[in-house]
């Protein structure tokens, strides 16, 4: 399904010529793009333009037209095309290939906890970052929280090797609540912060949240909140969110950032209505640079509220432009359980929710036109999630209507069948490149040497789509290429090498499986004419570097919709 602003509605001349010539089958392509009644606004030449077509041709150049490709081919054939307006950018042999993709990039999150608060960057001690609080103290006003930024500083590297306890805290103020950020997963917090979010010796675990404690029981100012519910709910009670002035420009310098990366589109999960409504008036404003999947959370234990929360939206899954769409209900996580009891706890896992209640939640989804993109870790919570898609199945076909599956780190051959039975699509990241030492220490060794399948996922025709889950893991998307193609991980070791996939491969699976994840294939995801202008300039061939290098290629330039958004500045061209 496609909405389009009535202001940006235009005609379509190229697409309408190319389909009439195609019809007819009247000459070769390029004699058709020769056809076209419109002049390139520019072509970009002598470069090696991996197309990630069908038949995954290279070509010499390309000329793009109104934020779109507008030809293919030779240096020749496409410089030809050239009218006296024609920009003609010298690519000097650098590679291109379409602009890649994250599929699972919680890029807002990331924003809340790097974005704002207090640099604590070149902070050598603990003693020197509470005297930066001290004297942000002073010059707040009354009552108001300070918060750091996550990542500007890590205790590991201080003389002191603690991080900062609730009395450290409270000798900077009891007045202002004080959170210390180390990532989304873990802060530090004062007295004062604690009575805000309502904590006391005697809270039990609330929403995936656990708090640290001293020898005789009373709280040490560390929460442990993994998951984004828990993050909310600190940001909402303690520190103060941005309002949509601040949001929008935030998200405009991420798209930036992103962007540096080599990124052009993302699936931005796990998020809530006002978040939304911040990348839609960046939309209306035509403001985005990225282009954005919006998936909208649902925690395990919060079902119950489900059809009230999706009935009043009138739309679904896939409804947008090729700037801003709906994606999915995300993540819904039930836990990351086990067939097999964990070699690190003797557990196989507890669910978060019934079983039976997980399942009516993705009955509900269905009925509503909403695809599930469920977290699945664990292969005894891949079995419930698949028998939950085959009874919705039962009830109306899921069949192309492209339901999720992230992670999928611990799959089996049975599993495999019924995924491909299902038609549902793989989004995959790249976790055993930085978590191995985990996956080892929880699964054990035999367990372990079966992760991430892509190799078998591909063969068995099921759809497969890359990303970081940023900021769970780096948001280079090099990097999960290198580890698809090499399954070497972050410390050298290597994993499941039965598994490896080819580059080719690996760079399909980072552009045009990511966009028919997105419902784009036909738009986006490969350099073809007619195709959103998308694509990237890299330092290095990623189709003949030596594979330890693929990590280390960057961008030299990134372009969306054909209009320059980043570019490295000793880039040669």
């Amino acid at each position: 399904m496609s909405c389009q602003k009535g202001e940006k509605q235009q005609s379509v001349p190229v697409l309408l010529v190319l389909l009439a010539l195609i019809a007819c089958n009247i000459a070769t392509p390029l004699y058709a793009q020769r056809m076209l009644p419109t002049l390139p606004d520019a072509i970009y030449y002598n470069a090696k333009i991996i197309t990630v077509d069908e038949a995954s041709n290279i070509s010499e150049a390309v000329a793009v037209r109104d934020g779109r490709f507008l030809a293919v081919g030779t240096n020749s054939e496409v410089r030809g095309l050239a009218g006296p307006q024609t920009q003609m950018i010298d690519l000097h042999g650098n590679t291109v290939v379409p602009g890649l993709m994250d599929n699972h990039n919680h890029q807002f999150h990331v924003i809340l906890l790097t974005l704002r608060g207090i640099d604590l960057q070149g902070v050598g001690s603990l003693a020197e970052m509470l005297e930066r609080l001290q004297q942000a103290a002073a010059e707040a006003a009354p009552g108001e929280t300070l918060f750091t930024r996550a990542g500007s500083w890590d205790f590991t590297d201080s003389p002191e090797q603690r991080p900062p306890s609730r009395q450290d805290l409270d000798a900077v103020s009891r007045d202002h609540p004080i959170v210390v950020f180390e990532s989304r997963a873990r802060q530090y917090v004062n007295s004062a912060a604690l009575d805000r979010l309502g904590f006391t010796r005697d809270t039990k675990t609330h929403r995936r949240i656990r708090l640290g404690k001293d020898n005789d029981g009373e709280l040490n100012g560390e929460i442990n909140g993994r998951g984004a519910a828990a993050l909310h709910m600190l940001l909402e009670k303690v520190v103060p969110p941005p309002n949509l002035d601040e949001q929008k420009a935030l998200i405009k310098e991420m798209h930036f950032r992103q962007h540096a990366m080599g990124l052009t589109g993302i699936r931005e999960l796990q998020l809530f209505p006002d978040i939304m409504r911040a990348y839609y008036e960046l939309w209306r404003e035509d403001g985005l640079t990225m282009r954005v999947s919006m998936g909208l959370e649902l925690n395990a234990g919060e079902e119950g509220g489900l059809e009230a929360m999706i009935a009043p939206w009138g739309v679904g899954s896939g409804f947008g432009d090729e700037w801003l769409r709906i994606d999915g209900i995300a993540e819904f996580n039930l836990g990351d359980l086990l067939r097999e009891p964990a070699t690190s706890t003797g557990s196989t896992g507890t669910p978060r929710t019934s079983v039976e209640s997980y399942k009516q939640a993705i009955l509900m989804m269905n009925r509503y036109g909403w695809r599930p993109s469920i977290h699945v870790k664990g292969d005894r919570t891949l079995d419930i999630v698949l028998d939950a898609f085959e009874a919705a199945n039962q009830e109306r076909s899921i069949q192309d209507r492209r339901w999720i599956i992230e992670h999928a780190i611990l799959i089996h051959p049975e599993q495999i069948a019924r995924i491909k039975r299902l038609g549902v699509m793989m989004s995959a990241q790249f976790q055993p490149y930085n978590d191995l030492k985990t996956i080892l220490r929880d699964w054990g060794p035999e367990r372990a040497g079966k992760v991430l399948r892509m190799r078998d996922l591909l063969d068995a025709g099921i759809i497969v789509s890359g990303g970081s889950d940023w900021p769970s893991a780096p948001n280079n998307p090099f990097l999960n290429m290198y580890f698809y193609v090499t399954r070497h991980t972050v410390d050298m070791e290597t994993v499941a090498l039965d598994q490896k996939i080819s580059r080719m491969e690996a760079l399909k699976v980072m552009t045009l499986n990511n966009a028919y994840l997105t419902y784009e294939e036909d738009i986006k995801g490969s350099i073809e004419p007619g195709k959103l202008a998308d694509f990237v300039v890299l330092s290095d061939d990623i189709l003949t570097v030596p594979e330890e290098q693929i990590k280390d290629i960057v961008p030299l330039a990134t372009y969306v919709g054909g209009q320059n958004v980043y570019s490295r500045p000793d880039a040669s061209f």
